[in-house]
């Protein structure tokens, strides 16, 4: 069974996933120009955490809508 979320709530996921969503954009782009080889390591583990989350949220907001 789905758990419905209130407007708000929708609202509140949405903006994270916004958020998200850039900063994977500006990751990617950063990660072409790093040099230093443990900050290019930060930045892929940070892209594969963000790509994953950016997947739970649309998961969590096509739930709710069900």
């Amino acid at each position: 069974m789905a758990k419905q979320l209130a407007m708000h709530e929708k609202l509140e996921v949405h903006e994270v996933l916004t958020f998200k969503t850039a900063c994977v954009a500006k990751n990617k782009v950063f990660s072409g120009l790093v040099k230093d080889p443990e900050l290019k390591a930060i930045l892929e583990e940070d892209l594969e955490l963000s790509k994953k989350a950016i997947k739970d949220f649309r998961k969590l907001l096509a739930d709710s809508e069900k």
